[in-house]
């Protein structure tokens, strides 16, 4: 077939056969007719391809397949292929040394169920894919994991026709034989499930063995979440194979989707209370981050939320105005000529209390105390204690706030708030708090570092580039031997030290991180805790008790934007439209527009839209 020999599709009669590519077809199908004139050369390679699909299975827990040397077959199952005489298939089989002994008879299954696989010769070899033509047509029913899902998504499945979907299968099978065992053999079982089972899933997707699933909540009255399809299950080098109706479908696919869904999930459950705020305190991570040296109690967060409230109650905001002409009268700030609010970057130090710090504030705002501050004794104003510092002798705060620098200057975020609250406390209190004050990081501080990590964390992801700020974190932090180890762990093929092997295992890792239980991952989760100290506080939080209780939001989410929103509406277009997860797959015709859908449920939805690019 040329390259641009557009692959034919299937008849409805037609049917696609998995046969060990160590069998010779025609020499079998003569030794057949000799061996028995009854048996049926379809039924014959159909059990052959039975026992090929049976001795691979997909492991839900690790999501890869696994190949076995035998498959169990229900001998009802048998009947059905076969006929009552099945068994004189498996005989000759047997005699022509392609199957191996049956197993046992499993008493884990009802009726007679053995165990079917291939000898030495046949096992574990390269397949080949076969098209016959039965003399009976082979019609496979649709399988719908529950009724909501054959009732509600009638819209996306009915596009689904084994005869409009075609692929060049031998050009697909040696894609993946390359993929797998071209290089020198490494994890070679694991290797041979993954083209084993890929394969087999591309012979039922040919053959229109569709299922279809999507699961419902309880409380609604429609599935939710993500929908899976025949093409959800493919290999993604097949999938990049396909047409529809003779067109070349096209992937799009929204990059960084999980992580970017996530930064938006992030926004609901940011908050800050007073555990929280205890946790960060006392966190390495989040002091070395932010350059914090933070001593802080419960009671003094109780403390300063009731000192909080009095500001805003008395300024109507948490910190008094700049004035623009700066005057004391009477030992307050003058209310005339307020500027704009001053704005809190990141603070340079907190730890802000000390003797040339408390000698500039009296200086500069009580009214004992002169302005020149080289006639002024300090002595006389200052008490020493017995550990050595140094604390003011007056009793009452000075009556205004303001710092050692200019009102603009973010260094001093910690410098005390002044205010003459008669109505709030007592001097005896106050004077008791002086030095909490010194060390005081505000509740709306840590707000402002919370949406300004989460604020980051979507920017990265709206770039397309989140994963590549993990990359060199998790890699340094794995070490390289383990590093290549995991690559070909996860992805079976050899390690070339590659940035796509590099991000494509980050992405895997840090997905993975996500989804799993807080007790697992741990060293993923100490380099995203050194990067984003307060959103790792944020989502460990939230997986307590239930770890899937953020995946499934985002699968909810993702299948909102994607299959009920975007897809639905191309396809009230007229527009031919697959899902996969979070990707689209249209006919080439059809991307400019499919990608403008996709924009703007993003952008009218949260203001912003990742990437979207062909796969």
């Amino acid at each position: 077939m040329t390259e641009n020999t557009i692959p034919r599709a299937l008849s409805q009669n037609e049917i696609i056969l998995l046969i060990p590519a160590t069998i010779n077809v025609e020499e079998l199908i003569n030794s057949a007719t000799s061996y028995n004139k009854e048996i049926d050369t379809y039924k014959l390679l159909s059990f052959i391809s039975l026992v090929v699909t049976k001795t691979v299975k997909y492991n839900f827990d690790k999501s890869k397949y696994t190949s076995h040397k035998k498959g169990n077959i229900h001998s009802g199952e048998l009947k059905k292929l076969l006929g009552n005489d099945y068994k004189t298939y498996y005989d000759f089989l047997y005699d022509e040394k392609i199957l191996s002994t049956r197993s046992p008879y499993s008493i884990d299954k009802k009726g007679e169920t053995f165990g079917y696989g291939f000898t030495s010769f046949h096992l574990f070899k390269r397949l080949n894919l076969v098209v016959f033509n039965p003399t009976k047509s082979v019609k496979f029913d649709n399988y719908f994991n529950n009724s909501y899902t054959k009732k509600c998504e009638e819209t996306l499945y009915n596009l689904f026709d084994k005869t409009k979907f075609s692929i060049d299968f031998n050009l697909a099978e040696n894609i993946l034989f390359s993929k797998y065992f071209d290089n020198i053999p490494h994890n070679l079982d694991k290797k041979y499930s993954a083209y084993h089972g890929s394969l087999k899933q591309l012979k039922k997707f040919l053959n229109g063995e569709y299922s279809f699933t999507r699961k419902k909540k309880y409380y609604e009255r429609k599935p939710s979440g993500r929908f899976y399809s025949p093409l959800t299950n493919l290999n993604k080098n097949i999938r990049n194979l396909l047409y529809y109706e003779g067109e070349k479908l096209q992937q799009l696919d929204v990059k960084n989707m999980f992580p970017y869904l996530l930064s938006q999930h992030l926004t609901k459950i940011a908050n800050i209370n007073q555990k929280r705020i205890e946790r960060l305190q006392n966190c390495s991570d989040f002091k070395t981050k932010y350059e914090l040296n933070i001593s802080y109690t419960t009671k003094d967060y109780l403390y300063t939320n009731r000192l909080e409230k009095y500001f805003v109650e008395k300024y109507g905001m948490l910190f008094p105005q700049k004035p623009t002409g700066s005057f004391i009268t009477g030992g307050y700030l003058s209310k005339q000529g307020y500027s704009e609010y001053f704005s809190l970057d990141k603070p340079k130090s907190l730890f802000q209390y000390s003797y040339s710090h408390s000698l500039q504030f009296n200086k500069k705002f009580h009214p004992s105390v002169q302005q020149d501050s080289q006639v002024t004794n300090h002595s006389q104003r200052f008490h020493k204690t017995t550990k050595g510092n140094w604390i003011p002798k007056s009793n009452l705060y000075p009556n205004s706030y303001s710092k050692s620098k200019d009102l603009n200057d973010n260094s001093n975020l910690a410098t005390l708030y002044t205010e003459s609250f008669k109505s709030f406390t007592s001097a005896e209190e106050v004077n008791s708090k002086k030095k909490l004050y010194s060390n005081y990081i505000s509740t709306k501080t840590f707000k402002s570092l919370m949406d300004k990590e989460v604020t980051n964390f979507n920017t990265l992801t709206v770039k397309g580039i989140i994963y590549n700020h993990f990359i060199d974190p998790f890699k340094n932090n794995t070490g390289l031997s383990k590093w290549i180890l995991k690559y070909e762990e996860e992805f079976n093929e050899h390690y070339n030290g590659l940035y796509k092997q590099d991000r494509a295992l980050t992405k895997k890792l840090f997905i993975s991180m996500l989804y799993a239980r807080n007790n697992h991952y741990i060293e993923e989760q100490k380099v995203f805790k050194s990067l984003f100290p307060i959103l790792y506080d944020l989502i460990r939080e939230e997986k307590k008790g239930d770890h899937t209780i953020i995946t499934n939001e985002l699968f909810d989410l993702e299948a909102d934007i994607i299959v009920d929103t975007v897809a639905r509406g191309l396809i009230k277009q007229k527009i031919k439209t697959f899902t996969i997860h979070d990707c689209i797959a249209v006919q080439e015709k059809n991307i400019d527009i499919s990608k403008l859908k996709l924009e703007e449920a993003f952008i009218s939805r949260f203001g912003n839209c990742p990437k979207i690019e062909l796969e």
